[in-house]
This record gives C-alpha cells, sequence and structure tokens, in this order.
C-alpha cells in the first residue's frame, strides 16, 4: 500500500480529501492529517508518506516550506500542493521545489481521482524501472570490473574452492593458468610516497598508472592479472613453463619490466616482492602472505628492485597465520553479536588444524595473536581483559600448559564471550550518559531560539541521527518532544508570575514568535497562554482573600 498524509489548517478540507474518494481501490492508505507543515514534520519523522497533498497557505510553516523541507530529507516523496485561485502564483514557484503536481480548490472527486490515478502510475511505473531487467543486467556489465577484482581478492584471501576458482578465471577470462603460480606485491618506495603525500590527485592519478602499466605489460605477456587490495598493488601470475625455474625467470623479466617503465614514465620508484612460487592455484594465500614479507624486507635490502621470499627466507608450509576474514568474523561478533555467533567464529579459527604439523611454538604464537587482538578490542571499549581473568593470572604459563586444542579453543571462547557481555554493558553505559548530557545541555539553554538536533548533536560530538535515536530508544520520545515539554513546563512556572507579559514568557523559553509560543501551549494543554495567565491569576486571588 502506497502511503498518503494530508497537510491543510481547514480540518473541513482535509476530512472532505479523505471522503470524496476510496482510497483502497488505488492502494493507498491515508497514514495521517496535520495542520501545518511543523506538525506535518513531526508525523513523516515517525512514518514517512509516498506522497503529501498539502495547502500553500498555514500558520507557522506553509506549504512551500514544507516541501522544501521535505526534498532536501527525503527526496523521493512526491508532493502535491492544494491551491485556491488566489494562491495560483505561488503553486508556480513551488515548481524548484520539486512539487509534483498541483489541484485547485474546491477538490472536486473527478479531479482527484484522475490526479490519484496519475500519481498511482508513476510510483508504479518507479518501481518496475528499478526491477527493469535491461537495466538490471547493463548495471551487471558495468559492475564486471569490480565483481573481477572482488574474484582476485577471495583468490589470495584463501577462501575459495577449486571449482569456484576454475569457473570464475573462466568467466572472466583470466590469463592465470598454467603449471606455476606466485603472488607479487608492489609497494612504493619511501621517497615517492614522500613526492605523493601531500598531492592526493596526483596519488589516485599515479596508483592509476602504476596499474594501467603493469596491466599493459601482464597482458602482452599473457602472464597474469594486477588489481589493488587495499592500498597495495597485486599481481596473481600464472606461468606454463613446465620446469620451475624457467617459471622463475620468465616472472622476474615481467616484473622488471613493470618495475623500469614505471621509473621511465612517472619517474617513481617501486619495490616488488615475490611469493613463493606454487604449483596449486589454492594455495594462492600463501604465495600472497610471503609475498608481503618479502616486500617488508625492503628496510634491510633497500628499495627499487624486485625481492624473492625464497631468496631470503627457506620455505615453510607449516605457518599458522591468523587469517584477516577470521580475525574480522571474531571481532564483529564480539561487537555486535551473541553467544552462538562467537561460539561459531572461535570455532572457525580452529576448524583448519586437523593434518596441519607444526612447531608448538606455532601454536602459541597462534593462541597468544588470538589474545592480543582481543586486547586490543577491549582497550578500544575502555576495558581491561586482564580484569576479567584470574588475579595473579599468568598468561603465558596458561597457554604453555594447555592439554588439547579443545582446552585452548574453550578458554579463548569463554573470553570472547565475556568480552562481548561487558563491551554491551559499556555500550548501554555510555547510550545512558549521552542522554543525561543531552538532558541537561536542553534544560540548561532551552531558551535559545537556535537549538536544534543538529546544533545539540555538535555539541555532543556525535551525528544528529545518532542523538535522534538515543531520545528515541532511551527516552521514548523525540528530541522535538522533550524540548517542547521542557519549555512549556518552565512557561507554566513563569506565566504565574503577574508582573511578567506572555511576551516576555515566550522569548525566556525560546519562542520570540508569541503565536508560535501561544499555539504550542494551547496544542499540549488545551487552554491558550491568556487563559491560563489569568486562571493562575485568579487562584492566587482567591487564596489571598482567604
Amino acid at each position: 500500500m502506497y502511503k498518503l498524509l494530508i497537510v491543510d489548517d481547514e480540518e473541513e478540507v482535509r476530512h472532505g480529501i479523505v471522503k470524496k474518494i476510496d482510497w483502497s481501490q488505488f492502494n493507498f492508505v491515508v497514514i495521517g492529517e496535520a495542520e501545518n507543515g511543523r506538525e506535518a514534520l513531526d508525523i513523516i519523522e515517525d512514518n514517512i508518506p509516498d506522497i503529501i497533498i498539502t495547502d500553500i497557505s498555514m500558520p507557522l510553516m506553509n506549504g512551500l516550506e514544507l516541501a522544501k523541507s521535505v526534498k532536501q530529507s527525503f527526496p523521493t516523496v512526491k508532493i502535491v500542493i492544494l491551491s485556491g485561485y488566489d494562491d495560483f502564483k505561488f503553486a508556480q514557484q513551488a515548481i524548484k521545489y520539486g512539487v509534483s503536481d498541483y489541484i485547485l480548490k474546491p477538490v472536486l472527486p473527478d479531479d482527484l481521482n484522475k490526479l490519484v490515478g496519475k500519481l498511482k502510475n508513476q510510483l508504479d511505473n518507479e518501481i518496475e524501472e528499478k526491477k527493469d531487467r535491461k537495466k538490471l543486467e547493463q548495471h551487471y556489465l558495468d559492475s564486471l570490473p569490480i565483481l573481477k577484482d572482488n574474484f582476485l581478492t577471495s583468490l589470495v584471501i584463501g577462501n575459495l574452492e577449486i571449482g569456484e576458482i576454475e569457473s570464475k578465471i573462466s568467466f572472466f577470462d583470466l590469463t592465470i593458468r598454467g603449471n606455476f603460480f606466485s603472488v607479487a606485491i608492489i609497494g612504493l618506495d619511501k621517497k615517492s610516497i614522500e613526492i605523493l603525500e601531500n598531492e592526493e590527485k596526483i596519488k589516485d592519478l599515479t596508483k592509476f598508472a602504476v596499474l594501467k602499466i603493469a596491466q599493459d605489460i601482464l597482458s602482452n605477456n599473457t602472464t597474469g592479472e594486477a588489481f589493488y587490495y587495499g592500498n597495495a598493488l597485486v599481481i596473481i601470475a600464472g606461468m606454463n613453463d613446465n620446469a620451475r625455474a624457467d617459471a622463475c625467470n620468465k616472472l622476474f623479466l615481467v616484473l622488471d619490466e613493470i618495475r623500469q617503465n614505471v621509473e621511465k614514465y612517472l619517474s617513481i620508484t617501486i619495490t616488488i616482492g615475490i611469493g613463493n612460487i606454487i604449483e596449486n592455484i589454492v594455495q594462492m594465500k600463501e604465495s600472497y602472505d610471503t609475498a608481503n614479507i618479502a616486500l617488508e624486507y625492503k628496510l634491510v635490502l633497500g628499495g627499487n628492485k624486485i625481492i624473492f621470499v625464497e631468496d631470503i627466507e627457506p620455505v615453510s608450509n607449516n605457518m599458522i597465520c591468523l587469517e584477516e576474514e577470521k580475525e574480522k568474523k571474531l571481532l564483529s561478533s564480539i561487537k555486535f553479536g551473541d553467544n552462538k555467533n562467537v561460539e561459531n567464529a572461535v570455532q572457525n579459527l580452529f576448524n583448519d588444524f586437523s593434518g596441519i604439523q607444526a612447531p608448538i611454538n606455532e601454536y602459541h604464537l597462534y593462541f597468544m595473536e588470538i589474545f592480543t587482538m582481543l586486547s586490543k578490542l577491549s582497550r578500544i571499549y575502555q576495558l581491561d581483559i586482564m580484569d576479567m581473568l584470574p588475579e595473579n593470572y599468568n598468561l603465558y604459563l596458561e597457554i604453555n600448559n594447555f592439554n588439547s586444542m579443545d582446552e585452548a579453543e574453550n578458554w579463548i571462547m569463554s573470553l570472547s564471550i565475556e568480552l562481548m557481555k561487558q563491551i554491551a554493558s559499556e555500550r548501554l553505559t555510555t547510550t545512558q550518559r549521552l542522554l543525561e548530557k543531552a538532558k541537561d545541555y536542553i534544560n540548561s539553554n532551552y531558551n535559545d531560539t537556535e537549538l536544534s538536533v543538529q546544533k545539540l548533536a555538535d555539541y555532543l560530538f556525535i551525528s544528529a541521527s545518532y542523538l535522534s535515536l538515543i531520545f528515541k530508544k532511551e527516552a521514548k520520545e523525540t528530541f522535538l518532544k522533550y524540548l517542547i515539554r521542557i519549555r512549556l513546563d518552565v512557561a507554566k512556572n513563569l506565566l504565574r508570575n503577574p508582573g511578567m507579559k506572555i511576551s516576555e514568557v515566550a522569548g525566556k523559553v525560546g519562542y520570540p514568535d508569541i503565536s508560535y509560543f501561544s499555539y504550542f501551549f494551547k496544542k499540549n494543554f488545551g487552554v491558550s497562554p491568556r487563559e491560563y495567565k489569568n486562571s493562575e491569576a485568579n487562584k492566587l486571588e482567591q487564596k489571598n482573600e482567604k
């Protein structure tokens, strides 16, 4: 069902529009009525309509002001202007505010039927347009470069099966085929980074130029693919040579051609780290990890060269590393999940250990790496993970004394779940503190005529949307309703003072416009400020006579 909001300061007009046609036959439901623009915005804040039918001339906020505000915050909402003949020039002005249509008063059923039918067709067409197959297909084709890079990224992360890898290589027509494979990572040398440091646009253009050079040379040699993973330019190479040594030589020649061309045409230098040469493409992560290790040796060997990891470190298939994706999954489950999410994430850290034969210190380092990750997370929330462990706890002794993988897994799981609970508690406490600060600020600054949710959010160093969410969730009312309530409660006390004028009271509670103040006062208390002031004066007089 499409949602409709009707805004007019005349109750008879509003009710007439509601009753003139059968809205349900057009798949519409009337979600509310408002007598001015400000009241309409209150309704829209809680329930966004598809269409707003609004009068132009209204108190507090007219239809044009409403249209302008709605289009800024909710650009997809369609707005129809109700116009009398005297207001027709304003209807023309409304075009610049994105008003969809207008209808003349008095509103006739036939005119309303035609208008609603027209708007329904527009909404239906917009929905169908989003489902349009050809547009989706074009969007898919436009997205292919991104999808290809996502696949290449997954390949070096190491979370793909051989069947999917072969299928995607064929689908994207990639030159990653052969008897041997390797990953190389290109890093800008320090001096080159310093040259580009303060020129963001030039830095982006340079990164693209390096990528283009690498792609052209790889394409000419049908050797592999280049893409950016984070800030690093990664090359996945495939060599058809039958001998390992020939594959290495071919890779070196291609990569050195890239290095020389970058220096010649871009006047910057790069260093290229080459990972292990592998025979199974599923092991690409191993080559990627060792390529990163090779690149780190730039600190020792210097830049503007090619560094092959097998030249500087012995080949090892027994390293146990905390995989980035598994680390992210555990951190996310602790921050936002529940016990079951944490259990699954921890179990995922231990799933691949079967069949691995590694020195015991590799396992100990792996457990320490996980603990360090948890400790860093706890500090972000101003917690100390050591407070979650027994007094005088010897971490290193505990890790060295694990008797089984299950024991280690249970220890990490218990610690992760406890950290999850304390983070959830800290987050709730932080939210409550923010709400109290917000209320204190409002209580002290309700007389500020420019006080808004944005101004308060800036004071608290949070976003306006997050502040609005805190009020709705914790205070069970919107920021605006809380502000109005505080202002009017203070106003009631001030109105009891016989020597204070109503205009003075309005100004002291943040309403420079007395009519605006009177409107909210009567809406909330059922009487005007004048009636309330007179009533309180009579009560005081009767009390004094006694």
